[in-house]
């Protein structure tokens, strides 16, 4: 694997159903040497900390793959990086065979994986696609959001090396599939919350929806 693209934006204001919202989800491709710190990239902040950014969602990959399956859903042609809002434009990041808890070395940088991401109304705005949002869900080609375990600086055309397999662990598509797919699969919910670089975020939505289902075993 290696970045096609790093993209970073500042939160900017947009028109939407005559409303004004704030969202950093249309971002730039740049072509410096860029720092990586624990709080995400030098240029890139995000315009809502509750859901994007901090700690454990520093950094956000997507495979430029994907990019021709969502031309296609939509009849349009996507070119250009940063197209979900990614930081990270990778040639070819596999949901399927990557898991959370990996660890990828770009440069002097090491990165973790910790989470799908969990789309909002707001990529649905930059796709031009009231439907993107449940579309994009359901197919769980979500991509990845990162903790920045050791910080560096990168560049585009760096490659990506896989440092660390997490063991007992479930792969990202796996993580969608029960956030938005098999979402009432107890056991594939028992087993992600053991998984210990999975997010509290992710685990608080497992275990309210065990409650619901009535399984109060594992919380």
């Amino acid at each position: 694997m290696k970045i096609l693209s790093i993209n970073v934006s500042e939160p900017q204001k947009v028109i939407f159903n005559g409303k004004e919202l704030i969202t950093s989800i249309y971002k730039k491709p740049v072509s410096k040497i860029v720092q990586v710190t624990s709080q995400g990239i030098e240029g890139d902040r995000q315009a809502d900390l509750s859901v994007h950014g901090g700690y454990d969602k520093a950094v956000y990959g997507y495979s430029y793959n994907h990019y021709k399956l969502w031309g296609e859903k939509l009849g349009k042609e996507f070119n250009d990086f940063g197209l979900v809002g990614e930081n990270l434009t990778i040639d070819n990041f596999d949901e399927n065979e990557i898991n959370i808890g990996d660890r990828f070395k770009i440069n002097d940088c090491v990165l973790q994986v910790s989470q799908p991401r969990i789309p909002c109304y707001k990529i649905g705005i930059k796709m031009n696609s009231r439907d993107f949002p449940k579309m994009f869900s359901q197919s769980g080609l979500l991509g990845s959001y990162f903790r920045v375990i050791e910080e560096g600086k990168i560049e585009n055309g760096n490659e990506i090396q896989k440092v660390h397999s997490e063991e007992n662990s479930m792969s990202i598509m796996d993580i969608a599939s029960i956030l938005f797919v098999d979402i009432k699969n107890i056991d594939l919910m028992k087993k992600a919350l053991d998984i210990k670089p999975l997010t509290e975020e992710i685990k608080e939505k497992f275990r309210e929806r065990l409650m619901k289902l009535g399984d109060f075993s594992s919380l």
